[in-house]
């Protein structure tokens, strides 16, 4: 590029290049302090630039051969502005950068020019794929011819009666706000989405329109309507970057508010709509326009974090044109200030305490909401659709919310460094960052913990099974009662048993005598080793059934608290074989089974000793591990653990097929396996189901190589799905 330096050598100035001929000025809205504002556009980009009051009247009284004294002598001839060579120096390389000039350049520049502004697809797809415009139609002529059909719908008369159904409509909404809420899962269904996805995009064209035709009114050209990609997420746009030429910035308020205002009318009238008609048809249109509008009008529209109307409203009502980028700017000033000390000049003037603070909130959440929401959007293509793109963008936008500026920002202060000084806020920072890192980077010994739930012992517990379909008749017992070795504890009968015994004896006794016949003869003597295995067959289902008969007197077989009995069960009624009546643990021996992701199983071995947590009043009991499954836990059998029921082991439920909702088991989301923790004697008595955690002291690790486990864990997951 050639030497275009502004400051003058020694003998003579040299003439300052032109400004494009194609370059137009507009007068802007004033600022804050009253002072006038211009905006240069530069048809070419179709981009506009914010300038000031100095830079445009160099702008205007710049002529062919002029020097820096020369302009400087004519500016201050016509205006009470004195300027500097300096700030001139600065304007020019400013415009410079911006291809403002008229500044012959060789081909040899061009050609540099343009390969390094060329990029790839995936470069390009890198850095633009958040947002991505996709114009379809130019609609300009459309609008100036049918505005004045338009226009009456904005009229006098026709605010007013928008303004009584949209109260009346409210008033529905607020006094009917469960029944509302309450309609919608009823359209969480595959024809519900689609008469959503109709919904928003009829709500979204009258939105766009609005905007539209509102810029026509104030005879704005609308080069194009399209569809612009937000992390690939279609919406609708409308280009009115054209407003820029107006001065007054209660007209970009209104072309900014156009589309909201559209749809709350909309909302109010479909709200009425729901409130005043009877199910059916028509209350399901309502419905669903109503809902769309509210929702997209609150959470979407108004929200200043995206470059949609809020932000556009929010920039005119604080009068910061270029919002994101000022307040961006005024932000990382103060945190240099705050965090460096450094004392340099603030990004723009009449920056009061009270706007700079608004604008630094404004710049956080903006940063924080595109992480999070960019973030949910990457997590939700994982979990619903390509895992493979999820994890992607997911680290996409690490590296462009977090990596990205912080790298920026350090190349940044790397060129500050002629004004950085030690100072209190420095050394601070200093410190502060250094302890970050050894944080970080320093192996220290962790103490890992795992969720985890008591288990009877499985030597010092008893099922209580029905061994034959039966009949109560005495009752030893009751819940939480002292068990004591071979004590009675309920006393079955069974007349199906009896007479089953009874039935056998007499075929028994049939089958003898049919053996007495049969040796008579010759002839039936073949018989015999037949019967006689009939016969044996018969003697063992009797003494079967009679041991059985002996067990329908249920005694302990162990020791312990009868922690778990069917209150529903009364003397006289019939209970079913195999139904559970109780069971019976020895509460201070007892065992826990422990839950450990996939990343650290590797971290536990059988035989380390461990300390259980008991959740509700952090009791701790010592133990060791006896036993660690080989094979990854499917399957959820305790509920108390299960994220549904506010445990720690994120599940789905999942039904099997055939079965009712009764039968549904909970499948683990993530990839765990059991480990078996042997308790040592319990000085007091714990619950069996009471849930904690194992404690295990793991081996000496840094918080990155945490990190970097959970990554490598996270892949491998997905690699073997």
């Amino acid at each position: 590029m050639p030497d275009i330096t502004m400051t003058p050598g020694p003998k003579e100035e040299k003439p300052l290049p032109m400004f494009r001929e194609d370059l137009r000025l507009y007068v802007g809205p004033s600022d804050p302090d009253g002072s006038p504002t211009y905006n240069l556009f530069d048809p070419t980009r179709g981009q506009y630039f914010r300038i000031s009051w100095t830079e445009s009247l160099v702008f205007k009284f710049l002529r062919p051969g002029m020097t820096i004294p020369q302009l400087i002598a004519i500016i201050e001839a016509n205006s009470t502005l004195k300027i500097t060579p300096e700030e001139i120096n600065t304007l020019f390389q400013d415009a410079v950068t911006n291809n403002l000039l008229r500044i012959h350049r060789t081909s040899e520049v061009v050609f540099d020019e343009a390969q390094k502004a060329k990029s790839g697809i995936f470069k390009w797809l890198l850095f633009h794929y958040l947002y991505i415009r996709i114009p379809l139609i130019n609609p300009d002529k459309f609008l100036k011819r049918t505005l004045h059909y338009v226009l009456p719908l904005w009229s006098t008369p026709a605010i007013t009666l928008y303004a009584i159904l949209f109260l009346w409509g409210t008033f529905l909404l607020v006094t009917r706000f469960d029944e509302f809420l309450n309609t919608f899962p009823y359209f969480f269904t595959m024809g519900g989405a689609i008469a959503y996805g109709l919904g928003i995009t009829s709500v979204k064209i009258i939105h766009e329109f609005s905007h539209a035709y509102t810029a026509k009114y104030y005879k704005i050209y609308v080069p194009t309507m399209g569809i612009a990609l937000i992390v690939f997420w279609p919406v609708l746009y409308t280009d009115v970057t054209d407003s820029w030429k107006l001065a007054k910035r209660s007209r970009r308020l209104a072309i900014s508010f156009a589309g909201i205002a559209a749809e709350l009318v909309i909302a109010g009238i479909a709200t009425l709509g729901w409130g005043l008609s009877s199910p059916g048809m028509f209350q399901s249109v309502c419905f669903i326009i109503a809902s769309v509008t509210w929702i997209s009008t609150l959470v979407i529209n108004l929200n200043p974090a995206l470059r949609f109307d809020g932000y556009y409203l929010l920039s005119d009502l604080w009068q910061i044109d270029n919002l994101q980028a000022r307040t961006f700017a005024a932000t990382r000033w103060q945190l240099r200030k705050w965090l460096l000390g450094l004392d340099l000049p603030p990004p723009e003037e009449n920056l009061t305490p009270g706007r700079l603070a608004g604008m630094m909130v404004y710049s956080i959440y903006t940063w924080l909401y595109r992480l999070f929401l960019y973030t949910a959007i990457a997590i939700f293509i994982y979990k619903q659709f390509t895992k493979v793109l999820g994890i992607f963008l997911f680290f996409m936008e690490i590296g462009i919310f977090i990596l990205w500026p912080l790298g920026w920002e350090v190349g940044q202060i790397n060129r500050l460094r002629p004004y950085l000084t030690w100072n209190k806020r420095s050394v601070t920072t200093a410190v502060v960052t250094t302890l970050f890192l050894l944080w970080l980077l320093v192996p220290f010994p962790h103490r890992e913990s795992y969720p985890a739930i008591t288990i009877p012992h499985s030597e010092a517990n008893q099922v209580l099974y029905v061994p034959y379909d039966s009949t109560v008749t005495a009752i030893y017992v009751k819940r939480n009662e002292q068990i004591q070795l071979e004590q009675p504890l309920v006393q079955l009968d069974s007349s199906t048993l009896l007479a089953d015994i009874a039935s056998n004896k007499i075929g028994l006794a049939a089958v003898d005598r049919e053996i007495i016949i049969a040796s008579q003869t010759e002839e039936d003597k073949a018989l015999i080793a037949e019967k006689k295995a009939n016969a044996e067959a018969m003697e063992a289902k009797i003494i079967g059934l009679e041991r059985i008969q002996t067990e329908l007197l249920l005694k302990a077989e162990v020791a312990g608290t009868l922690y778990q009995w069917d209150d529903t069960i009364k003397i006289g009624q019939t209970v079913a074989r195999d139904a559970i009546l109780g069971k019976i643990a020895d509460l201070k021996h007892l065992q826990v089974i422990a839950f450990i992701p996939e990343m650290y199983i590797s971290d536990v071995q059988n035989g380390d000793n461990v300390v259980f947590r008991r959740l509700r009043d952090m009791t701790k009991v010592n133990g060791k591990i006896t036993q660690i499954n080989p094979l990854r836990t499917m399957v959820l059998i305790y509920p108390q653990l299960a994220s549904i029921n506010h445990g720690d082991l994120p599940v789905a439920g999942v039904t099997p097929q055939g079965s009712t909702d009764k039968e549904a088991q909970m499948r683990l989301v993530e990839s765990y396996y059991t480990a078996l923790v042997t308790l040592d004697p319990i000085k007091e008595e714990f619950k069996i189901g009471e849930t904690g955690y194992m404690d295990v002291r793991g081996p000496w690790r840094s918080y990155l190589m945490i990190f970097w486990k959970h990554l490598q864990s996270l892949f491998w997951q997905e690699g073997t799905i």
